[in-house]
């Protein structure tokens, strides 16, 4: 058990403001593979908490994610414990389990399909064009600032029909939301997206003359004869939002800085890109870990790597961690194009709550790097990056590039 006052304690804001947390995660996963952790007060969480377990390994956190049997999901994902209402608010059927979460995934699966982003193609890459040409003469610029920023949030928003002069707002709410997952403002920006969704679910229904929009699609999609309500269906809105617009722009954005590390990849990559993009994608995504934990809570007594969890303990999986596990990825902390197709958990370690965007993710970013690389082939970071204050997410506020004005 660590001391709550070192940094050594991921439930602490000042965890994530030291220079190297993975540095962190590794003296962790030396010592084994589950820790206890206090919650103390802090600015995040001013009430505290009851403290919960970390699993930091890869092969623990699977077999974790696999057994929801054991590990569910039903009483929230975020370290933070919340009220029945508030867990419905911050996931919907992220904070489901069993055959409720099985349901609601089935309907979301009969329009969300490899069909439905592969139809965005076109419309994926002109959204990246437009961001890349719209620096491409200044030579210099804010990477997440002024070219990724908006990237995901307008393809997300261009499959749920929001409006263009609504998406600034929507795009800074999801901000706020997943900057400190958990938290009182985090939860009343929820309650902003929700609200909002719920009005164009009502304006959907009523648009009887677009079938074909994806909303209108999910209105009518049904399992078993049974439909999501409207407010069910905002619900997965706000989940949609906020976790395919600021985790799509974290693995850009990161995936950018990962290449400046590793610029032996990023020349193998721009030299042979169609034949790489798949793996590059892959390896950045699992590099980067833009979503950083996921909680569950024990549904009897039960133990971890030989540790006792008792019924109700929280026990949070820590994807960023286990991805840098030099037990199961040689040379982890680097960046390889050429590696050998491990699994990665960035998407979830398994089991049912498998990332359902994981498909257009991986289309947005394969996308954005190939028209990158067209249109500004000698661009490179030309600075330090400024980190998101987050335990969530493993953003950027801000990374300097510079290149030759095209």
């Amino acid at each position: 058990m660590h001391d709550i006052d070192t940094p050594t304690n991921p439930a602490l804001p000042e965890f994530w403001t030291q220079p190297d947390p993975q540095a962190a995660f590794a003296t962790m996963r030396r010592e084994g593979a589950v820790h206890w952790h206090d919650e103390p007060s802090s600015s995040w969480f001013p009430e505290g908490g009851r403290g919960f377990w970390s699993v930091v390994r890869y092969q623990e956190l699977v077999e974790v994610s696999r057994d929801q049997d054991t590990f569910t999901s039903a009483h929230g994902t975020e370290i933070v414990d919340m009220t029945p209402e508030m867990v419905h608010i911050f996931g919907g059927m992220l904070n489901m389990s069993g055959a409720a979460h099985a349901h609601h995934r089935a309907i979301v699966n009969r329009v969300l399909t490899p069909r439905t982003v592969e139809a965005l193609s076109d419309t994926i890459r002109a959204h990246a064009r437009r961001c890349i040409d719209r620096v491409a003469d200044k030579g210099s610029c804010d990477f997440m600032q002024d070219i990724v920023g908006d990237f995901p949030a307008q393809i997300i928003c261009e499959l749920l029909g929001v409006p263009a002069d609504d998406r600034p707002r929507l795009v800074a709410l999801t901000g706020t939301a997943l900057s400190a997952y958990g938290t009182a403002e985090a939860y009343a920006a929820m309650l902003e997206i929700i609200a909002y969704a719920e009005e164009l679910v009502a304006q959907a229904r009523e648009q009887v003359d677009d079938s074909a929009s994806f909303l209108r699609r999910l209105l009518a999609a049904e399992v078993d004869g049974q439909r999501m309500s409207d407010h069910e269906i905002a619900v997965f809105f706000a989940l949609l939002v906020t976790a395919g617009i600021e985790t799509t722009a974290t693995s850009i954005g990161q995936g950018m800085y990962a290449l400046s590390l590793h610029p032996e990849q990023r020349r193998n990559w721009q030299e042979d890109f169609h034949r790489l993009a798949p793996r590059a994608v892959e390896e950045i995504v699992r590099w980067v870990t833009p979503v950083m934990y996921f909680r569950r809570t024990a549904t009897r007594d039960t133990q971890i790597a030989g540790q006792p969890i008792a019924k109700g303990d929280k026990v949070v999986l820590w994807y960023t961690s286990a991805n840098r596990d030099e037990r199961a990825f040689e040379r982890a902390s680097e960046l390889d194009f050429e590696r050998p197709e491990e699994q990665h958990v960035a998407f979830g370690g398994g089991g049912p709550h498998f990332c359902l965007g994981a498909v257009l993710a991986r289309k947005e970013m394969t996308i954005f790097f190939e028209e990158l690389f067209a249109r500004l082939p000698d661009i490179e970071v030309s600075g330090e990056p400024v980190r998101l204050h987050s335990n969530f997410v493993n953003g950027l506020d801000s990374l300097p590039v510079r290149f030759s004005p095209a």
